[in-house]
C-alpha cells in the first residue's frame, strides 16, 4: 500500500474552491438575488460583511484541513494545539476583516454593481482560505 502524499498546493486549491463556494452561499443569503448596486456603508453594509466572512474563512481554513491531515498522516499534534491555532487564525481574520471594513467603509466609495461585489467576495474568500490552509499545513509539516 502506498503512503499518502500531502500536496499543500492541492489542499490550498481545494480550500479556495470550498471557501469561494461558501462565500457565494453567504453572499446570496445576505445580499439576495436582486441585481442592484450595493453600498459599502448602510443600508447594504458591504464593507462590514468582510468581518464575519474573514472570521469564518480563517477559522475553517485552519481547522478542517489540519484535522484531516492529522488523521490521514497520523501526525502527532494534539487536538488542543490545532483548535488554539484555528482560534488564533480566526482572531487574525477578525482583525483583517475589521481593517478591510474600516478602510472600504471610510473611503466613501461609490456603490458597486452586484456582480462585481459577488466576484470580489468570491475571490477574497477563496484567496484567504487558500492562504490560511497553506500556512496551517506548512506549519504542521515542519
Amino acid at each position: 500500500m502506498r503512503a499518502p502524499v500531502l500536496s499543500i498546493p492541492r489542499e490550498a486549491g481545494i480550500s479556495f474552491a470550498i471557501n469561494a463556494t461558501l462565500s457565494l452561499a453567504f453572499f446570496l443569503a445576505v445580499f439576495g438575488l436582486d441585481r442592484r448596486a450595493l453600498s459599502w456603508a448602510m443600508p447594504d453594509a458591504l464593507a462590514f460583511d468582510f468581518v464575519p466572512q474573514s472570521i469564518a474563512v480563517s477559522l475553517m481554513s485552519a481547522l478542517v484541513p489540519a484535522l484531516i491531515v492529522r488523521k490521514r498522516f497520523a501526525i502527532a499534534i494534539g487536538l488542543r494545539s490545532i483548535v488554539l491555532r484555528a482560534i488564533a487564525f480566526a482572531l487574525a481574520g477578525a482583525a483583517l476583516g475589521g481593517l478591510t471594513a474600516f478602510v472600504t467603509g471610510r473611503a466613501a466609495l461609490s456603490p458597486v454593481d452586484w456582480h462585481a461585489a459577488l466576484a470580489m467576495k468570491l475571490a477574497y474568500g477563496g484567496a484567504l482560505g487558500a492562504f490560511i490552509t497553506s500556512l496551517t499545513l506548512q506549519r504542521m509539516t515542519r
